[in-house]
């Protein structure tokens, strides 16, 4: 089942700041903190903030450090922003413990902050709006299985899993819902954990190096963009396609690519253009005093070379293509 969260709240922000919208909205700044803006999900969160900004004649300011393991410096872009004092404060956080006490601090000091994606560390915020990732890393373990099933006749063999970086909750939760889903399979056993630096190349050689130490390897999982693009590139140069299934979280590209062509056997996507837009949403309403769930959870899906065309996948794999319907968040 699904509750009304907040675009219900649109009339009641609208009711809420009638007598002065066009003054007070004009002046109002959100500031839309995202963990690397070279990252093509972060770049569709920032197309979502655009969008809501523009909607609701705000100004918003789109920051964030050019990689997810610079966490100081993500540190470093909320301390400025709570100086300036914005109006509102969107933020994922690289790490959980690094961006507590930031998180806190704004709050303390009067900036309704809305974190997305991923969590810190401390409760001192309006609202989390993100992807349950426990449950997207059990799709992951139940696609997996699933693709196993079809290719051998069962459920069994050797898995191993990539982990983008130490330290992220929303990769902690991924990784959780998929190493405790996989027990429902005994069949299948995990032999190898990689954690990499979330770059590309770093993924590739440790797929490589997975591949050639366990040739019978049966599933491999990665749990971000870019340790799928560098999953897929191993097993397309290998020509393994057939042999390994690959599962992998989010929507690049390159993984976009490798799922039409039989590399990536299944994709959990998440919803991270409604994070920017919600999160501005939610922003400007919780600066005027509306009040949110302490978390609101903005689904995740599974996209198949089966599905991949169908209607209600597209604005989840182009931005371009989004289409507004009524945002309900999940129950």
């Amino acid at each position: 089942m699904k509750k009304p969260l907040l675009f219900a709240a649109a009339a009641l922000l609208c009711s809420t700041i009638a007598a002065s919208r066009a003054q007070q909205q004009s002046n109002a700044k959100i500031d839309v903190i995202v963990k690397a803006t070279t990252s093509q999900y972060w770049a569709t969160v920032f197309d979502g903030a655009r969008a809501a900004a523009k909607a609701l004649g705000v100004q918003i300011a789109t920051l964030g450090a050019p990689s997810e393991l610079d966490a100081a410096q993500e540190v470093s872009i909320m301390e400025n922003a709570i100086s300036a004092h914005p109006t509102g404060i969107v933020i994922a956080a690289t790490n959980a413990q690094a961006l507590a006490q930031p998180i806190a601090a704004a709050t303390k000091a009067g900036i309704p902050v809305i974190v997305i994606d991923s969590n810190a560390n401390t409760d001192q915020y309006v609202t989390f709006l993100a992807t349950n990732n426990e449950t997207g890393g059990q799709k992951a373990a139940d696609e997996l299985a699933r693709c196993v099933k079809a290719r051998t006749g069962k459920a069994s063999g050797k898995v191993a899993y990539l982990t983008a970086l130490a330290g992220a909750q929303s990769l902690n939760d991924r990784d959780k819902g998929f190493v405790e889903q996989l027990k429902k399979y005994p069949g299948l056993s995990i032999v190898e954990h990689r954690v990499g630096n979330n770059q590309p190349s770093r993924a590739l050689s440790d797929s490589e190096d997975l591949l050639t130490r366990h040739p019978d390897l049966v599933g491999l999982f990665a749990d971000n963009e870019l340790e799928g693009d560098g999953a897929g590139t191993a097993l397309s140069e290998k020509g393994l396609g057939n042999k390994v299934c690959l599962l992998a979280f989010d929507t690049s590209d390159t993984e976009i690519k490798f799922v039409r062509s039989g590399i990536i056997d299944a994709l959990i996507v998440q919803n991270p253009y409604m994070m920017g837009y919600a999160g501005v949403w939610y922003a400007l309403a919780a600066a005027h005093g509306v009040t949110f769930p302490k978390y609101v959870d903005t689904g995740v899906s599974v996209v198949t070379k089966g599905n991949i065309d169908q209607p209600q996948m597209a604005g989840l794999l182009d931005p371009s293509k989004y289409v507004l319907t009524p945002f309900l968040g999940e129950r």
